[in-house]
């Protein structure tokens, strides 16, 4: 009777073990549009910065990797020099992890600045984003790789 005992209390801490909370993907998915969005109306680097992760990767068009929040920080205020410059964007699709740890977004997005007789020059841009969920229950942003698209007029 004892080792039955024993063997019911291992059985159950054994699933208990293996079981898997479940993530709610259309609502996180949400959250995560949403964040993103935010994330477009940020103000200052300093608030731009924490929306990536400490080691986050950028990949743009005709520039080398930029790797980690230190090298991300060097190019916004870089960006912040030049003429004009303005980015925005707006997620289009998510998709989130059955685990919920891991998602992406598929993003339109476009960078503005103004050339050397001040107009204005607008590229449009398709994006991916990859997102790690943090152990606060935030989004961070950990790859973010991007190139133009002729073919996009507008952020919608």
């Amino acid at each position: 009777m004892k080792n039955l005992i024993y063997l019911s209390i291992l059985i159950f801490s054994f699933q208990s073990c293996t079981e898997h909370q479940i993530v709610d993907q259309k609502a996180e998915g949400e959250k995560l549009m949403e964040a993103s969005r935010q994330w477009a109306k940020s103000k200052s680097n300093e608030e731009y910065l924490s929306y990536w992760a400490d080691d986050a990767i950028l990949i743009a068009p005709g520039q080398p990797t930029i790797r980690g929040k230190e090298q991300i920080a060097k190019m916004l205020e870089a960006n912040a020099q030049i003429p004009g410059f303005e980015v925005n964007w707006e997620p289009q699709e998510v998709y989130v992890s059955k685990s919920g740890d891991l998602a992406y977004l598929i993003e339109n997005n476009y960078f503005a600045w103004n050339d050397s007789l001040g107009n204005q020059v607008k590229t449009f841009n398709k994006a991916v984003t990859i997102w790690k969920k943090q152990t606060d229950g935030t989004w961070k942003n950990v790859v973010d790789i991007f190139n133009e698209d002729p073919s996009i007029t507008s952020l919608k």
